[in-house]
């Protein structure tokens, strides 16, 4: 009985948190011209309407209501600021590129040899 339980919440954890993270990588991957605090902004209003559709989808009665709520805000946040600090990291490595040593020399031979 104890297993049946945690197999549905764990699906239904799932079931909660993947249209807020798809959502939330979706977000970032659209608004790539707006500026970064533009996008946070919008990330959390994102995140609170996310959060919004699921109390009207859920039934007024349902014990699990604030939880998947809660999970699927969570979920949003979390997924858009992943991946929009990954590619704030992205920027960041091409506008400083790294030069070699400078006694290195390259390998004529492409297996290693010289």
């Amino acid at each position: 009985m104890i297993i049946a339980l945690f197999v549905f919440v764990f699906v239904g954890a799932v079931l909660a948190a993947t249209p807020g993270a798809v959502l939330g990588y979706a977000f970032v991957a659209v608004s790539g011209r707006l500026s970064r605090g533009g996008r946070i902004v919008l990330l959390l209003l994102l995140a609170a309407a996310s959060a919004a559709t699921w109390l009207t989808v859920l039934e007024a009665g349902i014990v699990w209501r604030p939880a998947v709520v809660t999970l699927s805000f969570i979920a949003t946040l979390v997924s858009g600021a992943t991946f929009l600090e990954r590619e704030a990291g992205r920027q960041r490595a091409a506008r400083f590129r790294t030069r070699p040593w400078p006694e290195w020399q390259s390998p004529a031979d492409p297996r290693g040899g010289r």
